[in-house]
């Protein structure tokens, strides 16, 4: 089992990152693990992981396991905790741009299936179920490969089907899910992506979605396992690994104003926090 919290330059993901954004729509094959493992991290684009064998853990919501048909849609700027792989994992990437994804949600009614996804990113699959998949997958494949004028228009056709078709699958298998409470989470996590340069606090959320903090918070963790604060801290400490990661150019103080820090000495005391080192410290790190 792997569990080591590191970036592989050379994982598949990784290295077909420019090939998705002049494709927009890519599928990566035999990939054997996360581009990341061990640690929270926020997908950039739109990821349909195909799960053929393996799985990848997490304890802290067992939502967020993924396992042998399971098909898990990651949509752009979610996080994703993969704590631990299985050494035989084999996953297959479906890799839309984030342009291409904005492009299909807008040109199809699909977006009806997002607080699914939002809220249980995996589905576990039936035989049958995971069959029909595999064939749109491959159609899929065939047609990201395929010279034509009409290669884009063909892939938003057959993309729109399959997620469509993953959120009623999503709808049979978990029957027993509220959906009001799903469409809290999404608006909620919509929410964050939106103003977490404006708030850190939990009770800030909850006057948004007109709720008491206490039964606010009470319904994102009975829905994810996960406490709306961890939601919200670990969104804040991603963006702010990113901006140490990619923006060598941009102090630490200058990261700290960027996020809705008042000042450097509050965003050090919060990364230290919850990283157990400074931001300095981590960039050196880095």
């Amino acid at each position: 089992m792997k569990t080591d919290v590191k970036v592989d330059s050379s994982h598949p993901y990784i290295r077909n990152l420019n090939a998705i954004r002049e494709q927009d729509v890519v599928v990566i094959d035999n990939i054997p693990s996360p581009p990341l493992v061990g640690e929270a991290y926020i997908a950039s684009d739109c990821l349909i992981i195909v799960c053929h064998q393996g799985q990848i853990i997490n304890n802290q919501a067992e939502e967020f396991a993924l396992r042998a048909h399971d098909i898990s849609i990651l949509l752009p700027d979610q996080i994703a905790i993969p704590q631990a792989v299985t050494d035989d994992l084999r996953c297959t990437n479906v890799a839309l741009s984030r342009d291409f994804f904005e492009r299909l949600r807008h040109r199809f009614p699909y977006t009806r299936c997002a607080a699914l996804f939002r809220r249980r990113p995996p589905c576990h699959l039936t035989e049958e179920q995971f069959a029909i998949a595999l064939d749109l997958v491959d159609a899929v494949r065939n047609i990201s490969h395929h010279a034509s004028p009409h290669r884009e228009e063909m892939l938003m056709h057959l993309l729109s089907i399959l997620l469509n078709l993953l959120g009623e699958y999503h709808v049979a298998n978990y029957p027993d899910e509220v959906a009001g409470r799903e469409s809290l989470f999404s608006r909620f996590y919509e929410s964050i992506i939106e103003h977490y340069r404006e708030s850190h606090e939990m009770a800030f959320y909850a006057r948004l979605h007109h709720l008491t903090p206490k039964y606010f918070a009470s319904l994102i963790k009975a829905e994810t396992g996960i406490s709306a604060t961890e939601w919200i801290t670990n969104y804040v400490i991603i963006q702010a690994k990113m901006l140490l990661d990619s923006h060598k150019e941009m102090t630490v103080q200058q990261i700290s104003y960027h996020l809705g820090f008042s000042e450097q000495a509050s965003f050090s005391r919060f990364f230290k926090a919850n990283t157990d080192m400074t931001p300095s410290e981590y960039k050196e790190k880095r």
